[in-house]
């Protein structure tokens, strides 16, 4: 019988950056996070950039590429992008590490090695934690999909994506699914 020592989210936030670039806490095990391919990075740039312009004209919150969010007492997670509106974040110190809440919309840019239980486990996660939506970019499949507490939406490259969440926000599903 084999035993797993437990991680706090204390002692996981006072580790040295190189010690937990890869990692996330989940219930207080270490876990492993993926290596991204060239076209994962990609797509996450292109996602954390139009975001970026969104917000560049629009000044009501921001748009972080894996930054580690508190979403469970002892659960760590770092979306590919995080996107959190200011009144959020206030009173948040954001020199320090793991901010304490889940973003308002969490992006997820799919793996081709991650499991589809996985990532429905890691959605359902960050709906519970407060965020409104989170969106998964299946970039294999040219589709994205965009869960809220109450549903699921699916768009195609064809597609724009929307959300009352950042009003006035518009992306074509290719832009963001290009690759190089």
């Amino acid at each position: 019988m084999s035993t797993t020592t437990l991680m706090t989210v204390e002692q996981f936030a006072r580790m040295t950056t190189p010690e937990t670039v890869d990692f996330e806490l989940v219930e207080g095990e270490l876990i492993p996070l993926s290596s991204g391919t060239p076209l994962h990075a990609k797509v996450r740039h292109n996602v954390e950039r139009i975001l970026g312009n969104y917000f560049a004209q629009r000044f009501i919150g921001v748009a972080l590429g894996e930054v580690d969010c508190l979403t469970a007492a002892r659960t760590i997670r770092r979306p590919d992008v995080s996107v959190f509106l200011l009144d959020r974040l206030e009173g948040v110190d954001r020199k320090k590490i793991p901010l304490p809440c889940a973003p308002n919309i969490a992006v997820e840019v799919i793996s081709p090695s991650e499991s589809a239980v996985d990532v429905h486990a890691k959605t359902l996660e960050y709906l519970a934690a407060g965020s409104q939506e989170v969106w998964q970019f299946d970039y294999e499949n040219g589709e994205v999909f965009i869960q809220t507490p109450t549903g699921i939406r699916l768009l195609r490259t064809a597609d724009t994506l929307e959300t009352p969440v950042l009003p006035g926000f518009s992306a074509s599903v290719s832009a963001l699914l290009a690759g190089f």
